[in-house]
């Protein structure tokens, strides 16, 4: 005979409230003191292994496999189309997917003369759309008395669309307009919208300067009546973390790799820095490494290193590229994977 373990039933605001906690805990382990608490600490991971294995300093990256998740600049300089998939094993069992397309736009004009190198094109533009996913699908439900009941999910998604042009040879500036759309509990959803800007300066050949905003205005806002009870139920407003950055990147001299160094402004309050090295060792191979979230503010934050590698083998017209990356998690039990796939043409 089995013994059962007396508990109080909690209320359906407090499960909810312990499931958006999980949620947190589990996506982002140690990130949330970093951004005191803000939601959408899933979109705070990076995008791919390319941009991971770099410790997330893309900013000023405007060759190869480029993310508008870093600068929303970049879409400018993506040449023709691109592909990019990207899948995280990560520990406790969570997901974190991403996918974008990036196609670049010109339009020709015989007497431009508004590109050095590009006489007759009038304009250079990039449009990208891009889709990240992050969860939970097997969190174990408890009833009152403390037996397994139904399995639980937890659930965010972005979803962005980009618009990024070259004003100049040494100006681009872009921006993404963002959807969110959030699962914690049974019926307990929520959606938002967020606005990033960014803009990249070529000083020179080899030195480049960005500037990024991210998250401006965005916000959940969580409403209970409906399972709840218009009396029990309650609104939240569970607002993300605004972050401005800075950016420095440098190509070392015969194209022996890209360096590049970032500092944040995270709500005001706290400021990070994150390094990246990227250097070529053989026809279509890379080694990167790299370190985010070095505490500027002495906020007892822990860094987060990285190292991966990217292979590369043109096939006809097609240039496909597998990228790796290995971080090491402060917090979590067990260091994350990250595996992509890009696919220029």
């Amino acid at each position: 005979m089995r013994e059962k373990r007396i508990m109080q039933q909690p209320s359906y605001a407090q499960r909810c409230g312990a499931a958006a906690v999980l949620l947190a805990l589990l996506l982002l382990p140690g990130f949330a003191q970093a951004q005191n608490g803000t939601a959408g600490a899933f979109t705070r991971m990076g995008f791919g292994a390319r941009g991971q294995g770099m410790g997330n300093a893309l900013s000023t990256v405007n060759s190869g496999t480029i993310s508008t998740y870093y600068n929303p600049a970049l879409s400018a300089f993506s040449e023709g189309h691109a592909f990019h998939g990207s899948y995280g094993f990560l520990a406790l069992d969570r997901a974190f997917n991403q996918v974008s397309y990036t196609t670049t736009i010109r339009i020709y004009n015989e007497e431009a003369k508004i590109y050095e190198k590009e006489p007759g094109v009038q304009s250079i533009s990039g449009v990208a759309v891009t889709w990240i996913n992050a969860g939970d699908a097997d969190i174990q439900g408890y009833d009152s008395d403390g037996f397994k009941t139904e399995m639980l999910s937890v659930f965010e998604n972005q979803f962005a669309v980009n618009f990024g042009t070259r004003f100049s040879d040494r100006l681009a500036v872009g921006f993404n307009a963002k959807f969110y759309y959030s699962g914690v509990y049974e019926g307990v959803t929520s959606s938002g919208f967020g606005v990033d800007v960014g803009a990249l300066y070529t000083v020179s050949p080899s030195l480049r300067i960005a500037l990024v905003a991210q998250e401006l205005l965005t916000k959940y806002k969580w409403d209970t009546s409906d399972l709840y009870g218009a009396e029990r139920g309650n609104t939240t407003e569970d607002p993300f973390a605004r972050i401005f950055r800075l950016g420095v990147g440098y190509t070392l001299p015969d194209a022996y790799g890209i360096a590049a160094a970032e500092v944040e402004q995270i709500d005001g309050d706290v400021y990070m820095a994150r390094v990246g090295l990227e250097m070529p060792v053989a026809e279509g191979i890379w080694l990167r490494g790299g370190v985010e979230r070095l505490d500027l503010s002495d906020a007892g934050i822990d860094p987060r290193p990285s190292f991966g590698f990217s292979v590369s083998q043109p096939v006809a017209q097609l240039q496909p590229v597998i990228h790796y990356a290995f971080i090491l998690e402060p917090v979590a039990p067990s260091p994350t994977h990250v595996l992509s796939f890009a696919l220029h043409f």
